[in-house]
């Protein structure tokens, strides 16, 4: 069943490569420009990620190499190029190198602990600028020119990272695509484990299909004495599995799926490159109501109308299978890392006339389009209730769905809470949802929309305050916040000998907005999240052993601002 053998996958012109084991560098060449990429790390490469595997609202856009768990690993250019972007706290990145390559590749070096000491100098220089710890440096190609090999930064856990590790990515300098780093570096990592099957799902077509006798869908594990399904009319399939590599427990997303009906194909996915905007669009090709309560993803092989995404290939009748005829219909699907390694798995569905039945699901769907509550992807729709409006523009939705909005009736609060489906229903593009104050308010600026999860935020429109919102499922009313943020020394005792500064900042209600520090009057950087530090040594205050004032501003998201000062020797 298993098929071990190098496959290279290149964006354009042709990549060479050896097997795993072989050397440790390969050869790309687009068009005419010929370039060899090296190993990002100086130890054998080991993958906690790879790319586009499924996750909430995006794919996962590059692979993740394992850096020993540790901090401090060397980071190298992965091919000759310049370094032509450096950021701080941006995209969940934390610290980021970027490096444009000549044949039109950019390559991303994020999560990382510091830079190399020109570039860190060069970043330092901009937050002072800026008065800012966020910073997005754009350089020239003569600023710093690199090679292949030669080290551009240290790696580390910085930004959205729950571990040491590096997050490699691949550009496409021209568009901003996002293309898979793998085939550069497969020759270095050693693959001979297939894909592994947990449990397949059919789906009966809202209005045009039956399945079991009803309409609905059923989850199975495939294996000989499955059990064979009935249904009559449209049905679609959707997959839940994943792809094992060598040395590693973690779980990675397939790169390649076939699904056959008959031996004719249905439904094919390509895991090559795709654009950020398509990142949203991974909330339809998933289950994302199944996911949000069971965290699997049973990725779909039909299409729902509002999903174009790119990476998915279809026939005429975008993955849906018609069961029309009283007989069995043969299922198969493959599935396929970038290494060869393959699983099939094999299926039944019968096909049993339920005609009945299916005019019975027909008239069910008929009578939900009736409500008022009923959104059509394709057009734009509003819900309402007292004190309570909800904005949907068309082609938010993936699908038509019948919202079953919900208002909790709070005679003591800002507002109402209203909840406004009692499902999980993804969103291409954000939903406006405006809330209405009990009486008018004399402090517009401390007000803001919350929902279950925390603060939403919003601006006032004639009486409302309007906000952008991702999620259906949640709660949402109003809250107003008056409290000052909190700001608190810590270790005061060791800031002089240790040239460390460290405080907390902290706000229960909207959340911290921002934060400066002032030496003697002088801006200094702190960086970090709730708990910030200063080091002095970093700072343009040179030490003099003088009694120094230290001034703190917290401000939150309702504006609501706290100054503190403190004295220290240095």
């Amino acid at each position: 069943m298993g098929i071990v053998a190098l496959m290279l996958f290149p964006l354009s012109g042709s990549l060479y490569g050896q097997e795993a084991g072989g050397t440790k560098d390969s050869v790309a060449q687009i068009g005419t420009i010929k370039l060899c990429y090296v190993s990002p790390i100086d130890f054998p490469i080991s993958l906690a990620g790879n790319f586009g595997e499924p996750r909430p609202n995006h794919f996962h856009c590059g692979i993740d190499v394992r850096t020993q768990g540790v901090i401090g690993k060397k980071i190298f250019s992965v091919a000759d190029g310049y370094v032509s972007r450096l950021t701080v706290g941006m995209n969940g990145f934390g610290n980021a190198v970027y490096v444009t390559h000549p044949d039109g590749i950019t390559s991303v070096y994020a999560h990382l602990d510091r830079f190399m000491p020109k570039m860190a100098e060069r970043v330092l220089r901009k937050q002072y600028e800026m008065e800012s710890e966020v910073v997005d440096l754009r350089l020239s190609p003569e600023d710093f020119p690199v090679k292949a090999g030669e080290q551009i930064a240290f790696s580390g856990n910085t930004g959205a990272s729950m571990g040491p590790h590096l997050h490699l990515e691949f550009q496409r300098t021209s568009d901003g695509g996002l293309v898979n780093p793998l085939p550069y570096f497969q020759h270095l990592i050693r693959d001979t484990m297939r894909p592994k099957v947990h449990q397949l799902r059919l789906y009966a077509k809202p209005g045009e299909g039956v399945l079991l006798g009803t309409g609905g869908a059923v989850s199975f594990v495939p294996g000989a004495n499955q059990k064979v399904y009935e249904a009559w009319g449209r049905i679609g399939v959707a997959y839940w599995a994943d792809d094992y590599m060598n040395g590693t427990a973690n779980k990675f997303g397939i790169y390649s799926v076939r699904l056959f009906v008959d031996g004719r194909e249905v439904f094919r996915s390509c895991m090559d490159s795709y654009m950020p905007a398509d990142n949203r669009k991974v909330n339809s090709w998933g289950d994302y109501g199944v996911f949000m309560k069971q965290k699997r993803w049973f990725l779909k092989s039909f299409a729902e109308p509002g999903n174009d995404l790119s990476l998915l290939h279809y026939g005429p009748e975008r993955g849906w299978v018609d069961i029309c005829e009283a007989r069995d219909y043969q299922f198969r699907y493959e599935f396929r890392d970038q290494y060869g390694n393959w699983t099939t798995c094999e299926f039944r569905v019968r096909g049993v006339p339920s005609d009945e039945q299916l005019a019975k699901e027909t008239q069910r769907l008929r009578e939900q389009r009736m409500s008022k509550n009923y959104m059509r992807w394709n057009e734009s729709g509003v819900v309402q209730f007292p004190g309570m409006e909800l904005r949907i523009p068309a082609g938010a939705l993936f699908r038509d769905v019948e919202l079953h909005p919900q208002i909790k009736i709070e005679e003591d609060g800002c507002s109402n809470v209203y909840t406004l489906h009692d499902e999980p229903e993804p969103l291409l593009v954000n939903a406006t949802l405006m809330l209405a104050p009990r009486k008018p308010v004399d402090d517009p600026e401390r007000w803001y929309i919350e929902s279950s999860k925390g603060y939403i935020g919003g601006n006032w429109q004639d009486g409302w305050l309007v906000a952008s919102v991702r999620y259906l499922d949640e709660s949402y009313a109003l809250a107003r916040d008056t409290i000052q943020p909190m700001i608190t020394p810590l270790a005061t005792g060791k800031w002089s000998s240790n040239k460390l500064l460290r405080v907390r900042v902290q706000d229960k209600d909207s959340g911290v907005r921002t934060f400066k520090a002032y030496l003697d009057g002088q801006f200094v950087l702190f960086t970090g999240g709730a708990v910030k530090t200063c080091d002095l040594r970093k700072t343009p205050v040179s030490r003099e052993n003088k009694r120094r004032l230290l001034e703190l501003i917290a401000t939150d998201r309702c504006g609501n601002e706290r100054r503190d000062s403190c004295y220290f020797v240095y």
